[in-house]
């Protein structure tokens, strides 16, 4: 089983996306895309609505001491303030850091991937493949601002590959693909 670094596909693209937020797109990449086609549908109720003003939310303004801001105004402000992200052509979205995102008509939707390095307890499949969806809805935002630099990869290459990344101090996770639609994984020990 030949395995691919995606810090060293990464660094080739010279982007500024972290290795595992590829990785979960290949591991959820179905239900990744099926938040964007849910929040397509006007009917669609946000259970949490975000905006780009982080000024009325109650966790930013406890965390205003500490110079942060919540972890959703964290991802909103990363992806409206970036000048670099990466755009999958296979399917219309874009990455950085953590997070990936795309307009939907009025909304943007982000996809926040957290590292499995904050795992705390036993590592199960859902801990591994968790993402948290992120809807703005702002009427002051229209369209994603222009991206100095933007990297174009394509997704279904990598689904057919072994991606390897890594996943803590002791082991570095591996995608196994498994159909168009997602990948499973195995953890291999770190030399």
């Amino acid at each position: 089983m030949k395995q691919l670094s995606t810090e060293k596909f990464l660094e080739k693209m010279g982007c500024d996306v972290y290795p595992i937020t590829i990785v979960k797109f290949l591991l959820n990449r179905r239900r990744i895309l099926s938040y964007f086609e849910r929040a397509a549908d006007t009917e669609f109720e946000i259970r949490v609505k975000y905006t780009t003003d982080h000024a009325s939310c109650d966790i930013c303004k406890e965390k205003a001491s500490e110079g942060i801001l919540c972890r959703q105004h964290t991802s909103i402000d990363r992806v409206l303030k970036t000048n670099g992200v990466l755009f999958d052509l296979d399917t219309n979205v874009y990455f950085h850091k953590n997070e990936i995102f795309r307009m939907v008509g009025n909304r943007l939707v982000i996809v926040y991937c957290p590292h499995p390095k904050l795992i705390s307890g036993e590592v199960t499949d859902s801990k591994v493949r968790k993402v948290n969806p992120i809807t703005v809805e702002d009427v002051n935002l229209k369209e994603l601002p222009p991206y100095e630099k933007v990297c174009e990869f394509i997704s279904s290459g990598l689904m057919d590959q072994y991606m390897k990344c890594w996943f803590n101090h002791e082991f570095s996770i591996v995608t196994i693909p498994d159909d168009r639609n997602k990948s499973n994984w195995c953890l291999v020990p770190n030399k």
